[in-house]
């Protein structure tokens, strides 16, 4: 990509890139992408509104902290269970609240260091 095909006038979303100059080198440029400019602010308002839905849910006990952190940390379960060193199977029993209560402190732990929070964190009973 030539350095003037780059240019976007969007000063609120800039973003750097490297792009040919006109003396056929590369070096970093400042600017906008179109997609930066056009869906960023979108992606982050849809990203709030699930982390509202999913706060209330398990306000309502539908779901455990750990289906919240998995969800808002854009984790699968696959990749969750396979951390955790447990089978799918199991990881989806951990999503109910009542199965998470009785999780010892050691699983609590192992959950807590994937998600980079506390365990108090994860047992509190106020997400957000």
């Amino acid at each position: 990509m030539k350095e003037k095909d780059l240019y976007i006038d969007d000063k609120t979303h800039e973003i750097i890139l490297y792009a040919e100059k006109e003396d056929e080198s590369y070096a970093p440029v400042l600017c906008s992408s179109y997609a930066v400019a056009n869906h960023l602010d979108e992606f982050f308002s849809m990203k709030q509104k699930l982390e509202l839905t999913l706060s209330q849910e398990f306000r309502e006990g539908k779901i455990s902290p750990v289906y919240f952190f998995m969800v808002i940390q854009d984790m699968g379960p696959g990749d969750l269970a396979k951390r955790m060193g447990i089978s799918l199977r199991k990881l989806k029993k951990h999503f109910r609240p009542e199965v998470f209560s009785k999780l010892d402190d050691r699983k609590l732990n192992k959950y807590a260091v994937i998600f980079g929070i506390s365990i108090d964190q994860l047992k509190a009973s106020n997400l957000h």
